[in-house]
């Protein structure tokens, strides 16, 4: 699945398809941020390869990423998700989360979990809400009125 978006003179690519995620890439970004706890490159790669990705790309290079854990039915845990500073400001995470709500192998997903210091305002606009100062929660009502995965 992927979608183009014209801002600022810029094409910006989303993308679902986790053979494009540059994993050295992304595990730069995120071993330095807050959130991380010393993450090792190889446990890294594992996280993703157990979740649902999403990349962000600009002329062929990533520049956002965002990641799901879910049992595809009762829960997902949005997790990792990040935009290269030079490209922020420009809708990109909102679109990547839009990709994630709507990937088909999620389409059944009633709860939507998350933990964020600093982020809420774009997550608000998404349909979660607080349930305290660090974790978000969105509930899709409609997700087990779509036609089952299997």
């Amino acid at each position: 699945m992927t979608d183009d978006n014209d801002r600022a003179d810029i094409k910006v690519e989303i993308s679902t398809d986790r053979a494009r995620i540059d994993l050295a890439y992304c595990y730069g970004f995120i071993a330095s941020s807050y959130w991380s706890g010393g993450r090792t490159r190889g446990e890294f790669d594992r996280s993703v390869e157990m979740s649902f990705p999403v990349g962000a790309f600009c002329d062929g290079r990533q520049v956002g990423f965002a990641r799901v854990v879910s049992d595809q039915i009762a829960i997902a845990y949005v997790a990792d998700v990040f935009v290269d500073p030079d490209f922020r400001r420009r809708g990109i995470a909102a679109r990547m989360l839009d990709a994630l709500h709507t990937h088909p192998e999620l389409r059944r997903v009633k709860r939507w979990v998350l933990a964020t210091d600093d982020m809420q305002p774009l997550y608000r606009q998404h349909g979660y809400e607080d349930l305290d100062d660090l974790m978000m929660m969105r509930v899709d009502e409609n997700a087990q009125k779509r036609d089952p995965l299997r």
